[in-house]
């Protein structure tokens, strides 16, 4: 890993109750205003998950790969090929259970890149694991909270295939799957334009990426006006919250409360959080009798203090609708 500041650890020891903005905290507070006072206001630790530990070592693999990639580019006059680009992977161990679909189709976006550059230069990454940060994002110049984040990679625009354009493009490696269209503006849209507020003062920021190996997908975004307008307003938002002792954190209920029967298929707050969302599925033998004697949507909700609308996602995902 780059060089980085201890400035972010200097501000979590500080007496500030919400010592800075970042894009995790940002999309919580979108995603759901309670979660985000359970993780940041209250300080409650999320368990680590499968997914979590997967995600930091593709996200150590890939950031030491590219490492690699520079030392090899600063040694040699001649550059890599396409076949060659494996070996610049640190040893297997840390990403051989990652290999299908993750790495492999890391190695196949990376050639994309290679082929497309007009040179070794510009399929270079101008940084990684880049750390910027915004001093004033609300510009209101007085004891402000500061906006910061690091990205992934900063690549030039020059090596991404289907980019026609000068300028830097930001990526940020997701191990997850690729979000559906409906998700993407309160998801990675909004996460690229945090990045290019904190970048885009340094670099002409042509576009924002998200990069989901596990599909291959590339999701592509340009700054917006309008999405710029409605960060610094969820920004606004928190700040006033925190301000008015949290009065507007309210639960937003959805499927994201729980979205299966299993214990770790819910939100790690919610046997915590006034949601009844998950009831139906926390109950799931419960709406299969019921539905089996014929009750109906409006009965099974009164009976389990719920609302219509999470019983009928309940019976889809029992496979009952």
């Amino acid at each position: 890993m780059p060089d980085q500041s201890n400035r972010v650890e200097k501000l979590r020891e500080s007496d500030e109750k919400y010592p800075y903005h970042s894009k995790s905290r940002v999309l919580k507070y979108v995603k759901c205003p309670r979660q985000f006072e359970y993780s940041y206001l209250k300080g409650y630790k999320e368990p680590e998950t499968y997914p979590m530990r997967r995600g930091t070592a593709i996200h150590e693999t890939i950031e030491d790969y590219y490492h690699n990639v520079s030392h090899y580019v600063s040694t040699y006059v001649i550059p890599p090929t396409v076949g060659q680009l494996q070996q610049f992977l640190p040893d297997y161990k840390r990403w051989q259970p990652y290999v299908e679909p993750f790495i492999s189709n890391f190695l196949r976006f990376e050639a994309r890149r290679l082929e497309e550059a007009s040179s070794i230069e510009t399929w270079l990454p101008v940084e990684v694991e880049a750390e910027g940060w915004v001093e004033d994002p609300l510009d209101q110049g007085n004891d402000p909270i500061p906006a910061m984040g690091y990205v992934d990679v900063i690549y030039h625009a020059d090596s991404i295939p289907g980019l026609l354009d000068t300028g830097k493009v930001i990526v940020d490696h997701k191990t997850g799957k690729t979000p559906d269209e409906q998700y993407r503006d309160d998801g990675i849209y909004l996460q690229g334009e945090f990045y290019t507020m904190l970048f885009g003062d340094e670099y002409n920021i042509t576009a924002v990426a998200g990069y989901y190996p596990k599909n291959d997908d590339l999701i592509v975004s340009t700054p917006s006006r309008s999405r710029r307008s409605d960060l610094l307003q969820t920004m606004g938002d928190i700040e006033t919250a925190i301000e008015e002792d949290h009065v507007y954190l309210e639960t937003d209920e959805q499927p994201l409360c729980k979205w299966g029967e299993a214990d770790d298929e819910e939100c790690s707050y919610y046997r915590i959080c006034s949601s009844s969302w998950g009831e139906p599925l926390r109950h799931g033998d419960t709406v299969r009798k019921m539905v089996a004697n014929g009750c109906s949507h409006g009965e099974i909700a009164a009976h389990l203090n719920c609302s219509y609308d999470s019983v009928n996602y309940a019976k889809y995902k029992l496979g009952l609708s």
